[in-house]
């Protein structure tokens, strides 16, 4: 609906679920082996030690014990594993990196351990007590939230961690290397560790239907013999790889250890403290979702928008359980839309078709809809974008979209939100150079048509929505940052019903 891709509200394993592709078309996980396997061993002995108080901390506050099943997506090199079972538990695990997946079955050899995406997890409903992952899923990977939920059991337990404020850590210079790499790279860095900030976690595993979500600020510190073992264990790692790609490994490798010189101590190691963040929720019992359905019949039968309540058919009824499933409340836009479920089916197909051709991230997806979204005065798909533009972002900056204005954005977004304003208030005011604006951002032609048909398209559902009615939901109004929510001055209230 208003809140979610309307691709999202169609199956329990679609994105929020689409699988990240690469700019080839190649699902994304196959490549992930290039830049952290190529020096699996390296990491495992070099990089990976420094996150026993991490793996430690996590596996405490989960209470892992001689009666739980574990599965760690994505293991790595499988020492989270070898800790999980010390404490007795029988282990799973799964990578996207066949060596990586090769040095953990050395460790773990009586373990489960596989290799695939974590999108479609390899093993059956509810087959495990508690699952973790240890910086393995992101802000830019969170449809992998509901493999999660699928393969846990009623009640069952996630643990997950993402970097917190790195630029505030102490340890900060640790990984100023990896700027290095290209700026898209370093962009899209900056994306992924977006579920660290306040509230975004935590909005994240709700949305996905987890419940008792805690908050954990998690004990991290790399320490290191002297540069030399620092810049090699660095340069074990994914986004060092991204940053070798850019400048070579010697170039790298000398600008890792004259970072680590300044770092030096007498007789003691080099020392890096970082935050980091780690959610805890369990997954509903299965009375909790019966409850959950029984609250949500007097939804089904009221009024969308202008329109008297659709017939729940099955499709309508998979629309609803999803919402139930996701934001936990059936939304006001998927009632209205349950009148033509197949429509929607069909629209969400689109919608997936440019956004992979466009090759456009969920930050830009969130530009583009609250930019488009506010010039058309849609109320609606302004709030619940601008949230997701806000735990991307920031609240100001995302404030400053809604009200019309690109500060604070990166150059690609900021030519991106002022396409999404010309398409959706005067197409045929635009201009040859108004396109040359997107080239200059660096957008070639395929991607510039597939923007602006991810604008249309978004713009027709805004208009159903906006013309049949269709208020906020009271859930979501109730669940922005306030100044997102003071920025919305136009279209429909919200429904305080």
């Amino acid at each position: 609906g208003g809140d979610r891709d309307p691709g999202a509200l169609r199956a329990t394993r679609s994105e929020m679920t689409e699988v990240p592709l690469t700019e080839s078309g190649e699902a994304q996980w196959r490549v992930v082996d290039e830049g952290w396997g190529r020096k699996a061993v390296e990491f495992a002995t070099l990089c990976e030690p420094a996150n026993v108080r991490e793996y430690v901390t996590m596996h405490q506050g989960l209470g892992i014990g001689p009666d739980d099943r574990v599965l760690d997506v994505a293991c790595g090199s499988g020492l989270a594993l070898e800790l999980a079972a010390l404490r007795g538990a029988s282990c799973a695990g799964l990578d996207a990196s066949p060596r990586l997946i090769a040095v953990a079955k050395d460790r773990s050899p009586d373990a489960d351990l596989r290799v695939g995406d974590m999108h479609d997890l390899p093993w059956d409903d509810g087959s495990f007590d508690v699952v973790t992952s240890f910086r393995g899923i992101w802000g830019t990977t969170p449809g992998a939230l509901s493999e999660v939920l699928r393969v846990l059991k009623p009640g069952g337990r996630v643990g997950l961690t993402v970097w917190g404020h790195i630029k505030a850590s102490p340890g900060a210079w640790v990984m100023s290397p990896f700027t290095m790499a290209p700026e898209a790279k370093v962009e899209n860095q900056a994306a992924m560790v977006a579920l660290g900030r306040p509230g975004a976690g935590e909005a994240l595993l709700s949305e996905f239907g987890f419940r008792d979500v805690t908050r954990i600020d998690v004990p991290f510190v790399f320490e290191f013999a002297d540069p030399e073992a620092y810049a090699r264990a660095l340069a074990s790692t994914g986004p060092a790889f991204e940053a070798i790609q850019a400048v070579g490994e010697e170039s790298f490798l000398a600008s890792a250890i004259e970072v680590a010189q300044g770092q030096v101590r007498e007789g003691l190691p080099l020392r890096a403290s970082v935050l980091l963040v780690g959610y805890v929720a369990r997954k509903g019992h299965r009375s909790d979702e019966r409850d959950q359905r029984s609250a949500a019949n007097d939804t089904y039968k009221a009024s969308a928008g202008f329109l008297r309540a659709a017939e729940v058919t099955p499709e309508a009824q998979r629309l609803f359980d999803n919402d139930l499933g996701g934001t936990g409340y059936v939304t006001n836009s998927t009632r209205l839309w349950a009148h033509s479920p197949a429509a929607l089916e069909q629209l969400s197909d689109l919608l997936g078709a440019v956004t992979v051709a466009g090759s456009l991230t969920l930050e830009q997806r969130s530009v583009l809809v609250t930019a488009a979204a506010s010039a058309l005065g849609d109320s609606y798909c302004s709030m619940a974008w601008g949230r997701k533009l806000a735990d991307a972002v920031g609240p100001d900056v995302a404030a400053g979209v809604i009200s019309g204005g690109v500060d604070g954005l990166g150059e690609r977004e900021r030519a991106l939100a002022k396409w999404a304003r010309l398409v959706a208030t005067d197409a045929n005011a635009i201009a040859a150079d108004d396109v040359q604006a997107l080239r200059d951002a660096g957008l070639e032609e395929s991607q510039i048509f597939a923007i602006t048909a991810f604008v249309a398209l978004r713009v027709a559902f805004s208009t159903v929505n906006d013309a049949l009615g269709a208020l906020p939901d009271h859930e979501l109004g109730a669940s922005l940052p306030d100044p997102v929510r003071s920025s919305v001055t136009f279209g429909r209230p919200v429904d305080e019903a």
